[in-house]
């Protein structure tokens, strides 16, 4: 069996800086440009189904988009056998499961994107094995042991030796929570999610001693990339380090209106400098809160969220606004607009329009369809 679908997400961006440029720890000038454009954020060709057994199955998404570097590149990609109600093993490419917002689909959003927050400190997509299933009718759990922390373009010359370790599990004790963040099926009694999360990884130097591939993404709280020239010492490159991340998640829905909230934590520790010397731990943390309500019910949704992200190098935060018009009163086709006051942004990141070091009011207009 074989299903095919499209997923397109289009949108219109406008940002209007407070400064031109800012300055990140390592001192290196950033310039913070104004937006006022249209692009394909995230565009997917999904091939889905099963072979030889309904239990057998496969899942391949190919993803397509105008903002990324790789314009059109296999995202996830794995093979799944189900072993019973409560098991079912993934092999493929996969995201790291550390962080509730972070493992929904983009198109379940409560806005136009993930927060800020979660765009800073979530892990990313390896090639690994994984578990998904159910412990007790309640409780579920999705663990993954994969090549590493963000390892979805490189080759195997470029990892690591080191594997990444990732979890998320979930107890929902009265009425199942359902898909996303908004209560589009309009829950006739009160719906409860309490879960929480942990990721590690060991992300070594290379061969010769410099920062490995995988270690880009890794931030500091004011957007300086961790392995930055200069960015924790005068002199001094990072090229090695441990992480961990925690999470912990609540969210309810009921008739309508919903509320769900995350807490990171995360250490940076073990850091070691080209020069050989240890340099001091570093400690991440933030949240974000947000919260939604239907004034016409599977139709019209009015919502209101936040995050913060602090640390020792600085903190930033957003507050945001908006709407989502289900045009079906499916999900499978949603309009967003918000508007997003920015102060600081610790996050970087192409789909979703934070940069690094900027402050200024982000506006995002945009329409996803799914068939």
């Amino acid at each position: 069996e074989l299903t095919v679908g499209l997923h397109n997400q289009f949108r219109y961006t406008g940002f209007s800086r407070e400064e031109a440029t800012s300055v990140d720890a390592a001192g290196n000038i950033r310039e913070i440009n104004n937006r006022n454009d249209f692009n394909i954020n995230r565009g997917r060709l999904v091939f889905s189904g099963y072979a030889f057994d309904e239990d057998l199955r496969f899942y391949s998404n190919i993803d397509y988009s105008t903002v990324t570097s790789n314009p059109i590149q296999l995202l996830l990609g794995w093979i799944s056998f189900r072993m019973s109600d409560r098991l079912s093993i993934y092999l493929g490419l996969g995201k790291l499961p550390g962080t509730w917002e972070w493992t929904e689909t983009s198109r379940y959003t409560l806005g136009a994107d993930r927060t800020m927050a979660t765009t800073f400190f979530r892990p990313s997509i390896t090639a690994g094995i994984w578990a998904k299933g159910k412990l007790t009718d309640d409780i579920s759990y999705h663990v993954l042991v994969g090549n590493g922390y963000n390892t979805l373009s490189l080759q195997a010359s470029e990892l690591d030796t080191q594997l990444a370790y990732s979890g998320l599990s979930w107890w929902e004790p009265l009425e199942e929570f359902g898909l996303g963040f908004s209560d589009l099926e309009n829950h006739p009694s009160l719906a409860i999610r309490l879960g929480h999360g942990l990721t590690q990884t060991r992300n070594a130097s290379s061969s010769n001693a410099d920062p490995a591939a995988e270690q880009t993404v890794i931030r500091l709280s004011d957007g300086t990339r961790l392995i930055e020239p200069n960015a924790i010492a005068p002199g001094v490159t990072v090229n090695a380090f441990d992480i961990w991340l925690y999470s912990a998640h609540f969210g309810i829905k009921r008739r309508g209106f919903s509320f769900s909230s995350e807490v990171f934590l995360r250490w940076l520790r073990n850091i070691e400098g080209d020069t050989g010397t240890g340099l001091p731990s570093q400690f991440d943390q933030g949240f974000f809160v947000q919260s939604g309500v239907f004034v016409i019910p599977q139709t019209l949704e009015l919502f209101a969220r936040g995050s913060q992200v602090n640390g020792e190098y600085g903190s930033g935060d957003e507050i945001s606004a908006g709407f989502n018009w289900y045009l079906f009163n499916k999900r499978s086709a949603r309009f967003t607009f918000d508007v997003t006051s920015i102060d600081d942004s610790p996050a970087q990141q192409s789909r979703t329009g934070y940069v690094a070091g900027k402050s200024g009011t982000l506006f995002r207009s945009q329409l996803w369809t799914f068939f």
